[in-house]
């Protein structure tokens, strides 16, 4: 990379100086090299869980030449894009009331040694006697301001001399207010003498009253405040970030916008950039916190009626533990012989609940997660994807509907060939699951290209003074621009800005449609089905190991009467599914923590101890976490 790209990685900014260094970043930031390098940004406290010590960094870093957002010109995506201050005593601030002030700082490199420590080379530090606190003026005050988040923003030494400038009309207002906050004081102490008298009244007619009830009604009234308190902080932090995010949203569809006029990515792809195009507001059906007021019981015997309604059977004990199973975010294998019913208890149960099912058929070739998830072909710059994570797609983009994705047949190859490191994945219950599907360079490949190419195009233009032109088809027509963009591109002989155009637009579609990993999305459960003959393999203890095994008989063999009184007559209209909230189907959580003395995991013992070590069979404590998960979730 060149010093005039954008980002860099860490591994190309090792041998540069300090002063490489930072005359890249203030490059980078729209910094002239002798411009005093000065930041805005909000005073955060850290907290250090190790030592209890408290800390201050500068958050939501800004330009201080137009405001606008800075972020450490690097590849990597785990960078922390703050700048150190430390104690805010340093600085001449209250401690206590620092956090959020909104400042303006002069920033330095940080040592080294810090820089090395956060895998940051352009890690910033604020310098102690270069901060200046930023107060909000009027619009009708002097140009003198930085505009930020639709507020405007001073110096101190501004506010403070136009403050000394209307003290007298102040010290006239605040005189004002205090005879106003006197009287008000006064008017309180009647009321609160009144409202001691009420005290003491109270506290006579309660003195019969037991110390429990004393005690339970301290404690309501803590909660109720506590509760108070963290609502107005969830409204606070919930306005902050709907600003923050109506900010960047803002930000996003400007960049796609430009990328659409150049019809180098089309509409669809545009919507599924801004995380438009949910189906929630397209599923029909009985709401299930409306009609049932979310009971599990009746959500169950519904399911029961309206798949009988449509002439498909199923008893009340194999939907219960099927949907049990569902909660659990585990692997969940349907086992029987052929016909008995597995794959038709996928699809319609997601039918029943307004979701999508996904049948995924397994070949007997599959030996690799490349056959479950695909791969990156380098020669065609494309990931050559598959119906598996095609559907997990489809799943990210509409995240309230659920998903039941089913591998059909998945013992026709060996399970622990290609499945083995997704199952990994589903066993990761402190956070939702990553997958990976290609390296960030590939992709970080064709964001610089795409770059480049919009860099070039607006050069062009402003070459020709032909800033209006924004679409392709006129840039194309436009003979001067046409050509000199070919100059530009360095086309040889026989390339085409049409050509070109249409090799980036197919780059673009394929990092839009595949990026190089996606998160396993929650609105998806995996389930497997498998025929146990001579023509398929058996689960290895890998798999039996970390996945519900759900069995199904012959249904000749099922009870039809049993069953049909099972089901329950219900005033609805038994043609439309009952809709149900991705949440309904359980949150991701930890297992369960072993506990010897639970009354599961005691008799699971007992049965290992006293039926299963004789004949040289047992399971692990995964085994025993997951059945203790399985009963605890709804």
């Amino acid at each position: 990379m060149n010093e005039s790209a954008d980002r860099y990685s860490v591994t190309e900014l090792m041998g540069c100086t300090d002063a490489e260094l930072l005359r890249r970043l203030k490059t980078s930031w729209g910094y002239s090299e002798e411009q005093a390098f000065k930041v805005i940004g909000q005073l955060k406290r850290i907290s250090n869980k190790n030592n209890g010590s408290t800390f201050f960094i500068l958050d939501d870093l800004r330009s201080a030449n137009d405001g606008a957002f800075l972020r450490y010109p690097l590849y990597e995506p785990d960078v922390h894009h703050t700048a150190y201050v430390g104690s805010v005593n340093n600085i001449q601030f209250d401690e206590k009331s620092a956090e959020g002030k909104l400042v303006q700082a002069q920033v330095e490199l940080s040592p080294k040694k810090e820089r090395i420590k956060h895998d940051n080379p352009f890690s910033l530090k604020v310098v102690d006697s270069g901060v200046q606190l930023l107060q909000a003026i009027p619009d009708t005050a002097l140009n003198i301001y930085s505009d930020i988040d639709g507020k405007h923003f001073i110096e101190q030494w501004v506010f403070d001399f136009y403050r000394m400038k209307h003290s007298e009309q102040i010290k006239k207002e605040d005189n004002i207010f205090r005879e106003e906050l006197q009287q008000e004081r006064d008017q309180i102490k009647e009321r609160i003498s009144g409202l001691q008298v009420e005290e003491q009244v109270l506290k006579d007619k309660l003195a019969d009253k037991t110390q429990v009830h004393s005690e339970l009604t301290d404690e309501l009234a803590a909660t109720r405040n506590l509760l108070h308190e963290s609502q107005i902080e969830f409204n606070h932090q919930k306005k902050t970030l709907e600003r923050q995010l109506n900010t960047l949203n803002q930000f996003i569809e400007q960049k796609a916008n430009i990328l659409l006029k150049l019809d180098l990515v089309d509409k669809a792809e545009v919507d599924a950039i801004l995380g438009r195009g949910s189906e929630d507001s397209q599923r029909v059906g009985h709401d299930f916190e409306e009609v049932f007021e979310s009971d599990v019981a009746q959500l169950i015997s519904y399911v029961q009626a309206y798949l009988w309604n449509k002439g498909i059977v199923y008893s009340r004990k194999v939907l219960e533990d099927f949907y049990a199973l569902l909660t659990t975010h585990d692997l969940i294998v349907l086992a029987g012989d052929s016909g008995s019913g597995k794959t038709n208890l996928v699809k319609s149960f997601a039918d029943a609940i307004g979701g999508e099912a996904v049948i995924v058929p397994v070949k007997p070739n599959w030996t690799s997660a490349e056959d479950l998830l695909g791969y990156y072909n380098p020669l065609e710059q494309k990931y050559l994807s598959t119906p598996f994570l095609d559907a997990l797609f489809e799943a990210a983009r509409n995240p309230d509907v659920p998903y039941l994705i089913c591998l059909d047949e998945m013992n026709l190859a060996r399970v622990e060939y290609y499945f083995a490191d997704f199952l990994s994945l589903l066993e990761e219950r402190g956070q939702t699951p990553e997958i990976p599907l290609y390296s960030d360079k590939e992709a970080g490949h064709l964001v610089s290209e795409a770059t480049n190419f919009l860099k070039l195009v607006d050069e062009a233009k402003a070459k020709f003074d032909k800033t209006d032109v924004d679409s392709f088809f006129e840039l194309l027509r436009d003979e001067g621009l046409n050509a000199k963009l070919h100059e530009l591109c360095g086309f040889r002989e026989g390339d085409s800005l049409l050509k070109y155009h249409s090799h980036l637009r197919k780059l673009m579609s394929s990092y839009l449609s595949t990026p190089s990993a996606i998160r396993l999305p929650a609105n998806v459960r995996i389930i497997g089905a498998i025929n146990v003959d001579e023509t398929t393999h058996y689960l290895s203890p890998k798999i039996l190991d970390r996945a519900h095994i759900m069995r199904f008989a012959s249904p000749l063999l099922a009870d039809w009467s049993q069953v049909e009184a099972e089901v329950e007559h219900f005033d609805l209209d038994l043609d439309m599914p009952i809709r149900l909230k991705v949440q309904a189907l359980g949150e991701r959580a930890q297992y369960p923590a072993f506990d010897r003395n639970n009354p599961l995991i005691e008799a699971l013992i007992h049965i290992v101890r006293e039926y299963l070590e004789p004949l040289g069979i047992e399971f692990g404590l995964r085994t025993v976490r997951q059945a203790l998960h399985y009963i605890l979730d709804p």
